[in-house]
């Protein structure tokens, strides 16, 4: 879609709908990336389908989210008379840890969710 606007979406689900057989099952689940727009559509146009947010996009987002909080901080130092940038590298721990908590948590979502299936 070259716009990811409710009007461009609400067109789409209702053109899927128009290509479903009349009698067959509806979709009971969209997967989204957390688009605002595509989530209020799903409400409206398939009120009996949820919108889930995906796994990848929302792993992608936290991570973006813990790089840019816990940024590596850099220092100016003076060594043999030059002026040299370090970087601060405290940080990295916190970042590791978030990222494994992260992981370990997710797949146990996911374990959970395959196993009701």
């Amino acid at each position: 879609m070259t716009s990811e606007k409710e009007d461009n979406f609400t067109w789409a689900l209702q053109m899927l709908l128009k290509l479903l057989e009349p009698n067959s099952d509806m979709p009971k689940v969209v997967v989204t990336d957390r688009d605002t727009s595509l989530m209020n559509v799903v409400a409206n146009v398939l009120p009996d389908c949820s919108a889930i947010l995906c796994y990848f996009h929302v792993g992608k987002n936290v991570r973006a989210r813990i790089i840019t909080d816990c940024k590596v901080k850099q220092n100016v130092v003076v060594v043999d008379g030059q002026k040299k940038i370090v970087d601060e590298v405290k940080h990295s721990k916190l970042v590791d840890t978030i990222f494994d908590a992260w992981e370990n948590w997710l797949n146990l979502l996911l374990k959970s969710y395959m196993q009701v299936i």
